[in-house]
This record gives C-alpha cells, structure tokens and sequence, in this order.
C-alpha cells in the first residue's frame, strides 16, 4: 500500500471512531430510523447531479445500498440506541473483518497468505480483549443488532469489489437514493411521531445527522470504494480495525465510557496488528503465490 493511500485510510478510520459518538450524540433525540434517512436524504441532496445509471451494474449497486445502506446503519444506530457504551458498538461493528475476509475467499477467490493472515488474527485478537470487558456483556441486544450490521457491511464490501465502471459518486448517490425511502416509510407506519420531533431537534443533533452523511458517507464510504477499486478487500478490511480503537478513545473522552486494561492493551494489539497489515509489501510476480 502506498504511503498517500495509507493515510486517506487512516484518515477513514478517524472519520468512522469519531462517528460512533456523534451518532451517540445523534440517536438521544432522533430515532435510529429516523437518523438513517435523514442521513441519507441529506446525502442524497448533495450527490444528484452523480446520479445515473450504470448498465449491467444496478443489481449490484442495489445489494451494496442496502446492505451497507440502510439496513447497516439503522441497524448500528439501534445498537447504538440501546447500549450503554459507545466503545461496545464501535467493537462488535468490526466482526465486519472476519465476515469479509471469509466471503473474498469463498466468493472473489482471494488469495490470503499467513503475513496477512498473522496481522488480522493480532489485530481481532485485541478488538476480542476488548469484547471481554464487563460492558459488552451488559449490552448483549446491542451486539447482537452490531453482530447483525457487521454482517450486512461485509456482504456490501464483497458485492462492491465486484462492480465496474462505477464512479465513486455514483455509487454513493445510489446508496443515499435506495436508503432514505425505506427509512422514512418505515417510521411513517411505526413511529410516526419521529419526524415532527426531529424536525424540533436541538442544534446537536442535526450536527450528529450532518457529519454522519459529510464526515462518515461522503468522506469516509467513497474514499472506501475508492480503496477498494485498487485492493483487496482482505487487505484493506483489517485496516479498519483501527475504527473501533479511535471509537472506544472518543467514547471514553467525549461519551464518559470507563477506560479499563483491556481495552487499553487490546488498543496496542489491534495498532500492532493493523501496522503489520499496512506494511506488508506487494509481492513480485515470482512469489504471488507466497504473499
């Protein structure tokens, strides 16, 4: 990986840890339906004129809206919604990891040699001492909906590996178009009070649904697809593990969350692990088979 793309995803990484408690922020005032539509239409808003359709291409882009769409975020901003902690979503949102890395190989065929393998199992083995901590068990409907949101993620990071000819935009524009609709029918028939209630948010939450559709979809998701058109998914998605080590030092600083051992020394796991993954060199074309 070149030094430039490193740093957009490292940069991604912060975007995503600093999401986790804006959203947190967020979900106080405004329901996770709710702040997943907005999140969108607003997003939506901006990328129309990227809006087109891309031939042979939409059924793809339409499994990559919903899962990574709207399906994922309402799902993390429930967890979100009904934990205690921020640092407990923004962990189990990293099984995201381990699910694409199983699918890029059953599905993209990938080839993932041990170096690769060695810097993911480091760097999950810190998010898992982390997962040990006290607060995790305290929030077990909360990790089941992340368990659950992680999954879809993975799904969408597969099936956005596989399009072509998509600009980043583009695809972004889908994702904002395909999820908003859903969202807002969904409160409409459930919970039909939400949009008087958020339309009278205070100035915080509509902060929390501003950054997440600037800061984590339009930053952070088309700087991932453009990763993603230029790697593998086995090499970039164990990066993002850092995401969830920045989350957990926001919802300690920012949110109050108890910093305890574990989640300090799964940090410096999960940092080494990453690093190892980041460093690793593209193999010469007479050792491919090594890498």
């Amino acid at each position: 990986m070149t030094l430039p793309h490193l740093i957009l995803i490292l940069a991604i990484c912060l975007a995503w840890g600093f999401n986790f408690v804006v959203a947190k922020f967020g979900v106080v005032e405004v329901s996770p339906m709710m702040l997943t539509g907005s999140r969108f239409a607003l997003l939506s808003l901006a990328l129309i004129p990227f809006l087109k359709i891309v031939p042979g291409q939409m059924w793809r882009i339409f499994v990559v809206a919903m899962t990574m769409g709207g399906i994922h975020f309402a799902l993390m901003f429930a967890a979100l919604d009904i934990s205690d902690t921020v640092s407990v979503v923004a962990i189990g949102v990293q099984l995201n990891v381990p699910f694409a890395t199983l699918l890029s190989v059953f599905i993209l065929h990938e080839a993932v040699g041990w170096r690769r393998w060695l810097g993911m199992g480091i760097a999950f083995s810190g998010v898992v001492l982390i997962s040990f901590d006290p607060a995790v068990f305290n929030s077990l409907g909360g990790m089941a909906l992340v368990i659950t949101a992680a999954f879809m993620a993975a799904v969408g990071m597969v099936t956005m590996r596989q399009l072509a000819g998509v600009g980043v935009f583009t695809l972004q524009a889908w994702i904002a178009i395909f999820s908003w609709p859903p969202m807002f029918l969904l409160t409409a028939l459930i919970e039909p009070h939400e949009f008087a209630a958020t339309l009278n948010a205070s100035w915080l939450a509509w902060s929390a649904i501003l950054y997440t559709a600037v800061g984590a979809s339009l930053f952070g998701h088309a700087a991932m697809f453009y990763l993603l058109q230029r790697y593998e998914v086995s090499l970039i998605s164990p990066i993002t593990l850092l995401a969830p080590v920045i989350g957990v030092f926001f919802g300690v600083t920012l949110w109050g969350d108890e910093l305890s051992w574990r989640m300090v020394v799964g940090g410096i796991m999960t940092l080494a692990g990453v690093l190892a993954i980041a460093l690793r060199k593209p193999p010469d074309p007479a050792s491919a088979q090594e890498a």
